[in-house]
């Protein structure tokens, strides 16, 4: 039959392929990931060393939108949200990768790339050095979080009675239970991350 003219697999498809079977499985394995690709195990070590390195695939794929292509040069407030609403939309698109992603140590070039630019942003605004790292790390454990409750049930709380708990009753009575929930909470979060940040600058 020959050869196919298009081969079966490259990184690219192995990285794509990662990202949804841990969002259908929560998990990752190279037996799974084999069998979602339709090839025997030892075909994966043809283009990846091992699990570590396809992780670092499903990276390259997410970070492809959250920061690649971005406009750095502005303020680094408007920066700084731009960047995390990118990000909690490339985390909440696949929230069972969020997991693998946010545990594995970041030794990609690509990824250091992207956060030289969010460092250069930061000390450019004015923040010193040792306050760069803490400020990215906050903003990102938040988009992490955050990407989680928006695949979460639109009603967290539930048989709440008035009798033992009045105070979160009556905040629950003014408190909309929709699929927006999420999005709102999200947006009174980053305005007072980004309000926190702003006290961390040098006088």
């Amino acid at each position: 039959m020959g050869r196919p003219r298009t081969p079966l697999l490259d990184r690219r498809r192995i990285g794509a392929a990662a990202l949804t079977l841990a969002d259908e499985k929560g998990a990752l394995t190279i037996p799974a990931l084999a069998r979602a690709l339709g090839v025997a195990p030892s075909a994966l070590y043809h283009h990846v060393s091992g699990r570590d390195e396809i992780i670092s695939l499903m990276r390259e794929e997410l970070v492809r939108t959250t920061g690649a292509d971005k406009v750095w040069a502005q303020p680094w407030e408007s920066g700084l949200e731009d960047w995390a609403r990118t990000y909690l939309s490339a985390f909440a698109a696949h929230p069972g990768a969020v997991p693998l992603l946010a545990t594995a140590p970041l030794a990609e070039p690509f990824m250091h790339a992207m956060y030289e630019k969010v460092a250069a942003l930061l000390v450019s605004g004015g923040f010193t050095a040792d306050k760069v790292l803490p400020v990215i790390t906050a903003l990102e454990s938040f988009v992490l979080g955050s990407a989680l409750d928006l695949v979460a049930p639109s009603v967290m709380l539930s048989d709440v009675s008035r009798d033992t708990a009045p105070h979160l009753s009556s905040v629950l009575e003014h408190t909309p239970a929709d699929p927006g929930r999420a999005a709102r909470a999200f947006d009174i979060g980053l305005r007072a991350l980004l309000t926190g940040f702003r006290d961390l600058l040098a006088p």
